[in-house]
């Protein structure tokens, strides 16, 4: 496999010693990679940093080869956030027509491109419903239909099932899942472990900003079920589901 992401000897602190210190992976593409913690555990800053939003103190972290932050490393990566914002007033395709501009993408192709985005996450008729209307698990479709338009080979996801319900749930495993096979790198950051085991092929497990473990998922059950017994206690205990 083809390594896409490079963090190594990554440190961020802020006041108080909170942060994460000297995180190390990578990641191949068409993987999925579990950053598993409870709340505080550092899983944001490692996202925010490879994201480019935050500038850490020390490390190293490279997209194909290209430093985080820079205009290349831009272009290949989607961060999806905790709490998705959009612009409440443009309709959803407007929003997707905006940033298919900011994207680059020719005026020719602008239409074509939405329309397959909107598909692609299954709200075609929700195209003229203004964004300040949908709900959470919707408005978390727009962001991955303008990931799409951007053809990002690698997505961020900022603990993405809170608040979402089961059916939007199913559908989003199923869509991380799907863009695995098309050999889109992902990051899903979550403290549900039932999210991740179902997503994921490898986990990362970080507790107060260091990693404490790595291994993969198991596909039988009865060892998924001991490896969920030990992923908790390696953890400090239990760990909630949203």
């Amino acid at each position: 496999m083809e390594q896409l992401l490079l963090v190594q000897d990554l440190v961020k602190q802020y006041p108080g010693n909170e942060g994460v210190d000297n995180i190390g992976f990578t990641v191949e593409r068409g993987e999925i990679v579990g950053l598993l913690g409870a709340n505080g555990a550092g899983k944001t800053t490692t996202l925010r940093c490879i994201a480019g939003l935050y500038k850490p103190q020390k490390g190293t972290i490279t997209i194909d080869g290209n430093k985080a932050g820079s205009e290349q490393a831009q272009r290949l990566l989607s961060f999806i956030p905790d709490s998705p914002s959009l612009y409440p007033m443009l309709t959803v395709a407007e929003h997707l027509q905006f940033k298919a501009k900011a994207f680059r993408i020719p005026p020719k192709k602008l239409e074509e491109a939405v329309l397959l985005a909107l598909k692609e996450v299954n709200l075609e008729s929700y195209a003229n419903r203004p964004a300040g209307n949908l709900s959470r698990g919707q408005k978390q479709r727009v962001v991955l239909a303008a990931a799409v338009i951007q053809q990002a080979d690698l997505y961020l996801f900022d603990e993405p099932t809170v608040g979402l319900d089961i059916p939007s749930k199913e559908w989003l495993a199923q869509w991380l899942l799907k863009n695995r096979a098309n050999n889109k790198s992902i990051i899903v950051s979550s403290h549900s472990l039932e999210f991740v085991m179902e997503t994921a092929q490898r986990v990362i497990l970080i507790k107060k900003g260091r990693i404490v473990a790595e291994s993969m998922v198991p596909s039988d059950e009865e060892q998924r079920l001991l490896w969920k017994k030990e992923v908790i206690g390696q953890l400090g205990g239990h760990l909630p589901d949203d």
